[in-house]
């Protein structure tokens, strides 16, 4: 039962990484003028889509597995208090990269600050890989 939640978060941070390529695929191409990366911005909107739904709930079934396992919340210490921020910044992406995908025209920062914010998001995922193997070592491991 505890090991659905670390294998839908490895799998959910592995196809980031993806996503996460296509975006710098945008940036090259924006900011560096290098017209011959191609964007592939429907596939990119759909499965960013399904990463950040994806990570959000992980983070709702780690949590509920912890409650429902061990009587509370909490207690997995760096790794919960993370994922309060990894929430935050999922509707944060979420938004922004849902208000860039219907309303298309020109920006200064928005797409900027969509890339920054996915950026440390994935950087938080990563983080919470190491911790939580740390976890699954403790709880689920012999």
């Amino acid at each position: 039962m505890l090991w659905i939640h670390p294998l839908v978060q490895i799998a959910v941070t592995l196809l980031a990484l993806w996503v996460m390529e296509m975006g710098v695929r945008r940036a090259l191409f924006v900011h560096l003028g290098r017209r011959s990366v191609l964007f592939p911005w429907k596939r990119h909107v759909l499965w960013g889509k399904v990463v950040l739904l994806g990570w959000l709930a992980g983070l709702v079934v780690g949590v509920w597995a912890m409650r429902h396992s061990f009587g509370t919340w909490g207690v997995s210490g760096a790794h919960y208090t993370v994922s309060a921020l990894i929430a935050a910044l999922v509707g944060t992406g979420y938004a922004s990269g849902h208000l860039l995908d219907r309303v298309k025209k020109r920006r200064r920062f928005l797409h900027v600050f969509h890339g920054l914010n996915n950026t440390a998001l994935l950087a938080l995922a990563l983080f919470q890989l190491w911790t939580g193997w740390g976890l699954v070592r403790m709880f689920l491991l012999p």
